[in-house]
């Protein structure tokens, strides 16, 4: 019997796949036959995905209603009202790392020492696997939510897509229809928007948190926030190195560095004034235009070297040349900044980039929840040592999650390298 993760994955693909047929009607092309039919077959599986999808939800809802404590100590409740966004992630983790990984055992923890029996009742009947604790699906979508503000490229508006059988092709479209003028009598020439496909495939990405021990044995709500922080952080933090700078090798997502056309690679002005400083921003803004980029989600990202040259940057009378970088703005557009961006690229080891990009044609293909392992035992590597977790008082938390990236419309990003601006 599928779960209820697994439905939601499904009808997300089904209705990608509608999208992406109403996307090419929408542009002008007329459907096939064989595509109407398709779309017909697609419909009736996305009103029979839903409905499926809702009984689940009200059996989960009358199952929480009716379930019976682990133990005497605390009623049974549903989940609580209270409980912050991702703040079930930190119990599940204390749980498991207090229990030694038994989830039986867990169970017991999260209910006496955390007062969460609705999550010692999904660890005592949740799924186990070689590599760990499958956290329930009903958890997921909080932590997919938190990463957020820990990846930038997540903050900037990029879409996540469930990819039910951890693949997905989409349309990606690649060139706009075009018009002509004509003479009395003369055929009108066919015109149609060209679409090529996106391809996303699940890419494993593991992060490896050191959790400090102090914090598993509180009973504060504030240990759960903290423990969970520490490992939406991890995840979040490598997510946007690969989803910025990764290059595709070693079985990792293809950045946007890389996904840029050679044409919207654009090296900055060797010599720095203010003028060019304005002119090399005005050529990203040019080549996403050139492309015909319906800009609906622009936005800037950043180190945090660039931006506090913008935030210094005065002209011949002293006034800041963009002060509207106070509120959180460059040339009328949102930006972010994050370390995934380095300061030590090029031949001198000096320079940086900056991307601008229009985040409604990121994708992020989400294949999986979320996986939980722990170790008290284990090494890790910190500022280039090898580190023992168990000399540190520490638990290492391993979470595996897999996913992928992809733009749907490749003018949509463009970068300036070789940028030395320094404050």
């Amino acid at each position: 019997m599928k779960d209820l993760m697994t439905l939601l994955q499904e009808r997300a693909g089904v209705q990608a796949a509608i999208a992406a047929l109403a996307d090419k009607e929408k542009g002008g092309a007329a459907l096939s036959a064989e595509e109407v039919a398709e779309f017909g077959k697609l419909e009736a599986q996305f009103d029979t995905l839903t409905a499926q999808i809702d009984r689940l939800q009200a059996a989960e809802r009358m199952a929480a209603a009716v379930a019976k404590p682990l133990s005497g100590s605390l009623p049974a409740q549903p989940k609580q009202a209270g409980r912050q966004a991702g703040e079930a992630l930190g119990i599940i983790v204390r749980s498991l790392v207090s229990a030694g990984g038994d989830p039986r055992a867990a169970a017991h923890f999260a209910e006496t020492h955390c007062g969460a029996p609705d999550i010692a009742a999904a660890l005592n009947t949740g799924t186990g696997s070689a590599g760990g604790f499958i956290v329930p699906p009903g958890y997921v979508p909080e932590v997919i939510e938190l990463l957020r503000p820990a990846s930038v490229v997540r903050k900037m508006g990029a879409r996540t897509i469930p990819m039910p059988a951890g693949t997905l092709t989409m349309s990606r479209h690649t060139a706009g229809s075009s018009a002509s003028y004509v003479t009395e009598g003369t055929d009108i020439p066919s015109s149609q928007p060209a679409f090529g496909p996106l391809k996303l495939s699940k890419k494993k990405l593991v992060a490896l948190v050191p959790v400090s021990n102090d914090l598993i044995r509180f009973s504060s709500p504030n240990a759960n926030d903290l423990v969970r922080d520490d490992v939406v952080q991890g995840i979040g933090t490598r997510e946007d190195q690969a989803f910025i700078r990764d290059d595709g090798t070693e079985d990792t997502p293809i950045g946007l560095r890389y996904q840029a056309a050679a044409g919207a690679l654009i090296p900055a002005n060797a010599t720095i004034t203010v003028q060019n400083v304005k002119n090399d921003l005005g050529k990203l803004e040019l080549a996403l235009l050139n492309g015909n980029v319906k800009m609906l989600k622009p936005g800037w990202i950043m180190s945090p070297r660039t931006l506090v040259f913008l935030q210094n940057l005065v002209d011949g009378n002293g006034n800041h040349v963009f002060p509207e970088i106070a509120a959180g703005q460059l040339r009328n557009k949102p930006y972010a900044v994050t370390t995934s961006i380095p300061d030590n690229l090029g031949v001198g080891g000096d320079a940086s980039e900056i991307y601008l990009v229009d985040f409604n044609d990121a994708i992020i293909g989400e294949a999986t929840g979320l996986i939980i392992d722990i170790s008290k035992e284990g090494s890790y590597m910190s500022n280039g040592q090898l580190v023992s977790a168990f000399s540190r008082d520490e638990t290492l938390v391993r979470a595996i999650t897999e996913h992928d990236f992809g733009m749907r419309h490749i003018p949509s990003v463009a970068v300036l390298t070789d940028v030395k601006w320094q404050p």
